[in-house]
């Protein structure tokens, strides 16, 4: 008898130690302040494009994580081009992001540079259908990464913290 596993959905989770997350947090929040929200799927909060700061040397860990993750991934990279483009989200209590997926990418991610308590999980919905919802409490350092096409959100956060996280997206040509 041969026993196949069909579809299994892959999610990548790493805690990234060797990034300086309350600078990356000084860095955002000073971006935020001169610069106006993009509106997908953020309700409240804002959400803007950080990919042209990457080379920002605050970065230089957070983008050296994705690239180790990446390589354990199924996504095969050989020979290839990888583009990540990134972007910031600063949520404050009441805000949270409506399901959405990220079709057109290759792989997507989040990683959390700061996590107040009850400050709301990520959620993934079961492509298949067949089970609802799994929640994820993240912590700070958190980076996940997950198949473009796995539709998820972000619950509302009840704390009276801010929460800042950076989503991405990875391309490969």
């Amino acid at each position: 008898m041969n026993i196949s596993q069909l579809w299994p959905t892959y999610m990548y989770m790493e805690t990234l130690t060797d990034i300086d997350n309350e600078k990356i947090s000084e860095w955002i929040l000073n971006y935020k302040e001169n610069t106006e929200t993009r509106k997908l799927t953020n309700q409240g909060g804002w959400q803007e494009t950080i990919s042209d700061y990457q080379d920002e040397p605050i970065f230089e860990n957070f983008i050296e994580g994705i690239l180790k993750i990446l390589k354990v991934t199924r996504l095969k990279t050989e020979g290839k081009k990888v583009s990540i483009t990134s972007w910031a989200n600063v949520n404050e209590k009441g805000n949270w992001n409506f399901p959405h997926n990220h079709i057109g990418t290759d792989l997507s991610g989040v990683y959390y540079v700061k996590v107040p308590k009850d400050s709301g999980q990520i959620v993934f919905f079961d492509p298949r259908k067949i089970e609802s919802a799994m929640g994820v409490q993240p912590v700070e350092g958190n980076l996940f990464m997950f198949p473009s096409y796995l539709e998820h959100m972000v619950t509302p956060s009840e704390s009276n913290e801010t929460r800042i996280s950076i989503a991405f997206n990875i391309c490969t040509k």
